[in-house]
């Protein structure tokens, strides 16, 4: 099978930010339970939008 990778546009692997890693299932537990309060405490509202990276 033959990839063409001319098409693909990569973003830069490079990336300056001072935010550390996400690097442990401990960090995704975190990101998820905070997310998951934000649903909790708002559970009638739809105006909102909430990620996490």
């Amino acid at each position: 099978m033959e990839y063409v990778t001319e098409d693909v546009i990569f973003p830069a692997s490079d990336l300056l930010s001072n935010e550390p890693p996400m690097e442990t299932y401990l960090h995704l537990q975190q990101m998820i339970l905070l997310l998951k309060c934000l649903e909790w405490y708002w559970p009638d509202q739809q105006d909102f939008f909430a990620a996490g990276n």
